[in-house]
């Protein structure tokens, strides 16, 4: 099973309909979609014009996702409530420009912020495509972050089959 499946099959039972739910990088809207039929308090990120009006297209059904044209790093100037889940795929949009894949900077600083308005007993998750360049060492770097903060790692998924493979972290905000 791929990451995405493994991370829509992990939360499913735990989304209520009143959840707080953020895609922060919406890409092609498959993780905006899962959110808003489980949720129906979505917001969806991503920097990228296009990836917002694929996702838009891809989630035509749920009007009332809140789409933002942002880097994900400005959550906070969107948020105003805590949120019971917070999705990451760091990488490149799959479906469109490859050259503008996340950096380390901006999704340090999206982590942490992430992580500050994330609900008590929430998930965070972060999925690391690492294939790409910069990928290693954006996921060694969030890594280090994660461990040396103590952010709890409630369990990680991958399928060891190759060497730069996707890699998942779903972190519980516990108390």
């Amino acid at each position: 099973m791929n990451n995405s499946t493994f991370v829509h099959k992990y939360l499913a039972p735990l989304i209520e309909r009143d959840s707080v739910c953020v895609d922060m990088t919406a890409g092609g809207g498959n993780d905006t979609l899962f959110l808003a039929q489980h949720a129906d308090h979505v917001i969806a990120f991503d920097i990228s014009k296009e990836a917002i009006e694929r996702s838009k297209k891809r989630c035509a059904a749920y009007p009332d996702i809140l789409f933002i044209c942002d880097s994900h790093e400005n959550i906070r100037s969107y948020l105003k409530e805590k949120a019971e889940v917070i999705l990451f795929n760091l990488g490149y949009d799959p479906y469109g420009e490859r050259n503008t894949p996340t950096k380390f900077s901006s999704s340090l600083k999206a982590v942490k912020e992430a992580w500050d308005l994330l609900k008590e007993e929430g998930y965070l998750i972060i999925t690391f495509y690492r294939g790409h360049p910069g990928g290693k060492d954006e996921y060694y770097a969030l890594k280090d972050y994660i461990e040396k903060n103590g952010l709890f790692v409630l369990e990680t998924y991958q399928r060891h089959l190759k060497i730069d493979e996707p890699v998942t972290y779903i972190l519980k905000k516990i108390s």
